[in-house]
């Protein structure tokens, strides 16, 4: 299944130790397929894994397309280093200053809150990851619906990792240049990296031929459509391969530079890579969190400062790491998005021991379990059942069961939809379709398999009357468990 290419013209490296572990910690997990890019003294090897389409017999390559899910985080907020040292716009300056009727939940962040706020999570909004994508609007207008979504934390106090203020932030460098994200990150990464099989689009990946079959794991592999979250794009739709994101490596690397060009001013890099915000997050054993920078995660281990950031999406995942300054680092691209810190976190400790100097450790055996396959709960992680403790028997509906048919909208939410197939009741989240409804008791069901990025949720929704019709007239849903229900009105 390994091949391995050599691209920096010197001595064939001994990557013996590296490509071993790999194939047993994918053959435990079953992850389909992999390209890893590794960066040692600034030269670039590639190693391939394993299958970019399992049916068709297409290997994963350096040339593959494939999702960078959260990756996409550093590159948005490298756009908005950018147009900072460009003098069209400032990160430090409050949005509301130049975007006339930005608001947030809380009137002191209306006020207050700044790009860099929202590029290191610290605007106390809690994650509403139910929110996107939603292709019906632009992202422009998904900021008028930031005033919606409820906080659940004081402003400036704590770091809560949100993918929806990353989508604010492109929508907020699209109106203060009159360019779209995608074509902003084309102009100010793309081009300049020379990354020309890196997408922001859907549509342009698959056209390539070339992209990855997304899977999931459910009592065997499986594969499923890709998903579509361009509106969402600035905080995880980026398709790349691995060969393109070593040319994104290089430049982190290279401290802010490319092909004898300096893209960011010194002080921009060094903003872009330097802790913002305590914050917590799943690393290597043995590693401590430094706090989040902007669209990077920063690490010690043992004492050396290392820059990464993990990236997942549905049916992909990714990591990218680096040593500043030793040249070394890795990015590695896998279609399959759970697990996959497992697999991650085993190639980066290996690779950081042998960058380092310090003693080989069989990290692979840290990350897999003692059998030669994950147990089928290990894929069902991101699986959370928010249901009542309580329940009431032998109710009923109060209203035929078709007067809970139609159209319900939220200022936060947009629009979703109940319909009346095949003898029930089916929830449509926008276009996530048919998400099973089960009556529970009185005019609560129970909602399965509720997309919140790639978690799955089962969640009460329990539908309203009011007037004096009695009519229905609404539902509440849990869909972000950090704060009230949201609200649903009937329309």
């Amino acid at each position: 299944m390994l091949e391995i290419i050599e691209n920096d013209g010197g001595k064939m490296k001994d990557y013996t130790f590296l490509t071993e572990a790999a194939e047993k910690v994918m053959d435990y997990y079953q992850i389909p397929g992999c390209a890893m890019a590794v960066a040692e003294g600034g030269e670039i090897s590639f190693f391939h894994f394993g299958w970019a389409d399992k049916k068709n017999k297409k290997k994963f390559t350096e040339h593959t397309v494939s999702g960078i899910g959260s990756c996409t985080k550093s590159m948005t907020a490298m756009a908005a280093l950018y147009l900072e040292d460009h003098g069209v716009l400032s990160l430090d300056r409050p949005v509301a200053d130049y975007i006339p009727g930005f608001k947030m939940w809380d009137d002191t962040a209306s006020r207050a809150v700044t790009l860099r706020d929202m590029l290191c999570h610290r605007t106390g909004v809690a994650g509403h990851d139910g929110t996107w994508p939603d292709g019906s609007i632009t992202r422009p207008e998904f900021l008028r619906r930031i005033q919606y979504m409820e906080a659940n934390r004081p402003f400036r106090t704590e770091a809560q990792y949100s993918n929806v203020m990353y989508v604010a932030a492109g929508g907020i460098m699209e109106m203060a240049t009159g360019q779209s994200w995608e074509s902003l990150l084309e102009e100010i990464i793309f081009r300049p990296l020379g990354m020309d099989h890196s997408f922001c689009l859907m549509k342009e990946a698959e056209h390539q031929g070339n992209c990855a079959v997304p899977y999931r794991w459910d009592h065997g592999i499986c594969e499923m459509p890709r998903w579509n979250i361009d509106m969402a794009g600035p905080c995880g739709s980026v398709m790349s391969t691995a060969e393109d994101m070593s040319k994104w490596l290089l430049f982190h690397i290279g401290d802010g530079h490319a092909g004898g060009k300096t893209i960011l001013k010194e002080k921009s890099f060094e903003d872009m890579h330097r802790p913002q915000v305590l914050m917590d997050y799943p690393h290597i054993q043995g590693g401590r969190s430094l706090g989040y920078a902007l669209g990077w995660r920063v690490l010690d281990y043992k004492g050396h400062i290392v820059q990464q950031h993990t990236g997942k999406i549905e049916g992909y995942s990714a990591f990218q790491f680096y040593l500043p300054g030793t040249g070394n680092g890795a990015v590695f691209l896998q279609n399959l998005h759970a697990p996959d810190n497992p697999f991650i976190f085993a190639m980066q400790g290996l690779l950081l021991d042998h960058f380092l100097g310090f003693p080989s450790r069989d990290w692979g055996k840290l990350y897999t379990g003692e059998g030669k396959r994950a147990e089928e709960s290990a894929y069902h992680e991101l699986e959370f059942r928010l249901l009542p403790d309580v329940t009431v028997k032998g109710t009923s509906l109060s209203h035929n069961i078709f007067d809970y048919v139609g159209k319900y909208s939220s200022p936060a939410y947009g629009i979703f939809e109940v319909v009346y197939e095949k003898g029930r009741l089916w929830l449509h989240e926008r276009d996530v379709k048919y998400r099973e409804m089960t009556h529970l008791y009185y005019d609560t069901f129970q909602v399965d398999c509720i997309k919140e990025d790639t978690d799955l949720y089962t969640v009460p929704l329990t539908f309203r009357t009011g007037g004096l019709t009695g009519k229905i007239e609404g539902f509440d849903i849990l869909l972000e468990p950090e704060v009230k229900n949201i609200c649903f009105k009937k329309i």
